[in-house]
């Protein structure tokens, strides 16, 4: 299975990215880098997405060996095209026009489409016109087919004015902001005719909005399911880039609905989820898409996040309810990862309440403190520069909650009750050799894992304080059923977890 190009993780790649989502050849999705403030200089050009290289008569250019070509990649099928991930802007050499459309000359006999470009000499070339994906007829807004049909990459002038809204629409487009660090969404509102979303494009012309490719020189997203073709044959991927016996073959038409960002070593671009087998993807690289997709990350589709209600320190429990002394340093009301959502029974108030279960090692122990708010002890190293902490701190660090009551649930994996209440009181009873049985056999089977190696330290940490937890519960004659059922989920979980790092290695 085809590695990607590591280009960013979760919300912090989000963040740094003009929107979401930057498509690229074919609706290949590409993340760009926010705009530099520094002035383009005289004939640049900066792009829309990837585009396509093409020669004085308008076909695609193919690479061909120990050529000269100025363009950096080359598709799946060798058709050049240059990266807007990879190159910021570009020079130019005068235009021409080419069965009608204007092209920028980039090079000896390479070109590219006025259509793929948002931005000449440090102007805005689309402000207020669309451009499409795909030939599109004209309507009148009773239906009637009207003119001539528009050839692929024609650049059209649009009526009506362009709306922010705080939530994804059906059609929408981002920009970046770069004073909130976030994307902004803009939509141009439609009018349904013939029960599709079109635009108006003069008076009583319209097109079809799922032909659209750009609005104002930024990716037309269609937050829906759409179509791809299969270029090239190849195996469906799981989310930890695990191939699967799914084959696709060149030319076949399947259903997309989600742009992720896959977790792997390394990584370019997007894998896009396949609608009627949601747990299966495949590469960018090996399809053409009918539309541009909202996008999402491994983390998002794997975690879940939760954001402190308050800018006050978030305490820390341990599995009885009780204060385990450790806070997380909250001014920013960061989000927390969480990974179970539990009903703890605490015995101080005689009733359950519901807690997130802390995932820990996502975060930099920098930001934890004392519940007084002073300094967590400076960490003490052995001779080989490794942690030196106490079986309490190891467990304190694995195994701690998070008050339901005190966060909110931001984005990630909507999360439901592990347990009820009332399972929660009932399993105080002390747990019988029968109730560990279980857990004992999970235990044997996983103990002698401890050498596991893998790149990210705390993950595996956190899987050998989970066996170190199992371990003394089993040994322990006053554990609780709820805690030898806990310390089952809390084994499971967090070699799930491990073995999603596919670079990590078992012993």
């Amino acid at each position: 299975m085809k590695f990607f190009r590591k280009i960013g993780l979760g919300l912090a790649a989000t963040l740094l990215t003009i929107s979401p989502l930057l498509p690229s050849l074919n609706h290949i999705q590409t993340v760009q880098a926010a705009p530099k403030t520094q002035k383009l200089a005289k004939n640049r050009i900066t792009l829309v997405n990837d585009a396509p290289v093409y020669n004085q008569y308008g076909q695609r250019l193919k690479a061909r060996k120990n050529g000269n070509y100025s363009v950096i990649e080359a598709d799946v099928n060798g058709f050049c095209y240059v990266s807007s991930f990879d190159v910021d802007s570009l020079d130019y050499y005068g235009t021409i026009m080419i069965n009608g459309q204007k092209y920028y000359k980039i090079g000896q006999g390479e070109y590219i489409n006025d259509g793929d470009i948002n931005n000449v000499n440090g102007k805005s070339s689309k402000t207020g016109k669309l451009v499409l994906n795909h030939r599109s007829a004209i309507y009148t807004k009773t239906g009637k087919l009207k003119g001539k049909t528009l050839p692929v990459k024609s650049v059209v002038n649009y009526q009506g004015q362009v709306k922010q809204t705080q939530s994804k629409q059906k059609y929408y487009f981002a920009k970046f902001n770069v004073s909130e660090q976030k994307p902004t969404y803009y939509y141009l509102p439609t009018k349904i005719i013939n029960g599709k979303d079109c635009y108006a494009i003069g008076k009583n012309r319209y097109i079809r909005a799922n032909n659209v490719d750009s609005i104002d020189g930024y990716p037309l997203m269609y937050n829906g399911v759409t179509y791809a073709t299969v270029l090239k044959k190849t195996t469906t991927q799981t989310l930890t880039n695990d191939s699967t016996k799914h084959v696709l073959k060149k030319g076949q038409k399947i259903k997309v609905d989600l742009a992720v960002q896959p977790w792997a070593e390394d990584f370019e671009g997007y894998i896009y989820r396949l609608h009627d087998y949601p747990n299966e993807y495949v590469g960018q690289g090996y399809i053409k898409l009918r539309n541009y997709l909202p996008t999402s990350s491994y983390d998002e589709l794997t975690f879940t996040y939760v954001r402190p209600n308050t800018t006050t320190n978030t305490k820390f429990y341990n599995f009885d309810g009780t204060p385990t002394g450790i806070s997380y340093r909250n001014r920013k009301q960061s989000p927390l990862t969480v990974d179970g959502l539990y009903y703890l029974w605490v015995p101080s108030e005689n009733k359950a309440e519901l807690f997130y279960h802390f995932l820990t090692y996502r975060i930099d122990r920098n930001y934890f403190v004392n519940n007084d708010g002073t300094d967590l002890k400076n960490p003490e190293f052995d001779k080989n520069n490794k942690l030196i902490e106490s079986t309490e701190d190891k467990m304190r660090y694995t195994n701690s909650f998070v008050k339901a009551s005190e966060v909110t649930f931001a984005s990630g994996i909507k999360l439901t009750p592990l347990n009820t209440a009332k399972d929660a009181e009932n399993d105080q009873k002390v747990a019988t050799d029968k109730d560990k049985q279980e857990l004992q056999r999970k235990f044997e089977e996983n103990k002698n894992n401890k050498n596991v190696k893998c790149e990210q330290q705390s993950a595996v940490s956190n899987y050998n304080n989970a066996l170190m937890i199992a371990s003394s519960i089993l040994q322990s004659p006053k554990a609780t059923i709820a805690q030898v059922k806990q310390a089952i989920w809390l084994l499971d979980t967090t070699k799930i977890q491990l073995s999603t790092l596919n670079f990590a290695e078992w012993s």
